[in-house]
């Protein structure tokens, strides 16, 4: 395979690898967001048994502090009210908006024992008609444990809780709480703060990746353009002693060709025209070779191809092959036809060389031999063929 579609699989991975790292850095973000949103339930939830337990040790002190039974008591003595008001608004804090103390008469409606609000004009007053809006209240004289109610609606009361006060096995009361919707937008602002940084890291990461395969991008490209002869298109003697010389290139066969009288096509035609007619021979040689081999412009008119076979006989075939395709091939150019010829000279035996240079050295001989038997022939081991 020729180094330029190396380069260009290269590219081509590189972009199929960051594709993947951005599909991979995409689900995990997606994946993270479900942990955080499973996180951010279980830390809602967590919040709320906190304050049942809370709430449950205040039902106890309310049990404590009065003794039996809990409504005599309460209804015979306002001082008796005042002091529990008193101790349960010590379990008021920014985030529970109202506590309370409710109980159901013989009629089954519910109504207010105790509430800690501070502004008498806001505060219920003793046995003051309570409405529930749930059936909470119900449950827990029912089921003789606390009960947890979320508001749907979008206010500034997210959750109530309703807490059993038991007597002798049963309930007399409930201790009510509404917390504060602003605990749940808290909770939601933390994980939304979260989930901005885990963004940030995301979009970095891919920002890195970009720039970094941009960097790998630009410097394969002009590596590849650094190797290409920009007249012909073929490689050039960077490419040579900085690739092959440092691949197995004893596998190859070396055929060396050099463009009969380029001189003189130079000097009659110019040079605009001698750069095209090597652009075209460039073309015509190409289309001779396969994809493992490799065409080298070594200088001015001068050429080698390495030829990627073991086969000495496939070499002079090929070498035979370019010749023909040249010569039979004239250049075209404003109505003139300029005849070309190459002579080739071929080294097979790369392995005896010692270095690069020698086994090139050694083809160059034989591009003299050809040359010197008259130009447009092709010499191996010092032999015409």
């Amino acid at each position: 395979m020729k180094v330029t579609r190396q380069f260009d699989l290269v590219l081509n991975i590189g972009i199929f690898l960051l594709s993947l790292l951005t599909i991979a850095m995409i689900y995990l973000y997606l994946q993270v967001d479900k942990v955080l949103l499973s996180t951010r339930q279980d830390m809602i939830n967590t919040i709320v048994e906190r304050y049942v337990m809370e709430f449950q040790n205040a039902a106890r002190l309310v049990v404590e502090e009065t003794g039996s039974p809990l409504f005599e008591k309460l209804s015979r003595d306002r001082s008796v009210r005042e002091h529990l008001q008193m101790d349960l608004s010590y379990f008021r804090t920014p985030e529970v908006e109202h506590l309370f103390v409710v109980f159901k008469d013989e009629h089954g409606r519910y109504r207010y024992l105790l509430d800690t609000e501070e502004d008498p004009n806001e505060q219920a007053m003793f046995m003051q008609r309570f409405e529930p809006v749930s059936s909470i209240w119900d449950d827990v004289y029912t089921r003789k444990k606390s009960e947890v109610y979320k508001h749907e609606k979008e206010g500034y009361l997210w959750v109530t809780l309703a807490t059993p006060i038991i007597e002798n096995g049963h309930v007399v009361a409930i201790l009510g709480s509404d917390l504060s919707a602003a605990i749940r937008s808290d909770v939601e602002q933390r994980f939304v703060q979260i989930k901005s940084i885990m963004l940030g890291i995301a979009i970095g990461i891919a920002v890195l990746l970009v720039f970094g395969y941009a960097q790998v991008y630009y410097y394969y490209k002009g590596r590849k353009i650094s190797f290409i002869d920009p007249l012909t298109g073929a490689y050039n003697r960077k490419f040579l002693y900085e690739v092959l010389s440092n691949t197995d290139y004893s596998k190859y066969k070396i055929i060396m060709y050099d463009v009969d009288y380029f001189k003189q096509v130079n000097d009659t035609y110019g040079h605009e025209v001698g750069d095209r007619v090597l652009q075209h021979l460039t073309k015509r040689i190409q289309k001779q070779l396969r994809h493992e081999d490799y065409l080298i412009r070594f200088g001015g008119e001068e050429f080698i191809v390495f030829l990627n076979t073991p086969d000495e006989f496939e070499t002079i075939y090929v070498a035979k092959r370019l010749k023909q395709s040249i010569e039979s091939s004239p250049f075209v150019s404003d109505e003139k036809i300029i005849h070309i010829t190459i002579s080739l000279g071929i080294n097979t035996d790369l392995s005896s060389a010692s270095n690069l240079d020698d086994a090139i050295e050694i083809a160059d001989r034989q591009l003299y031999c050809a040359k010197h038997a008259g130009r447009n022939r092709i010499c191996i081991n010092g032999e015409v063929v």
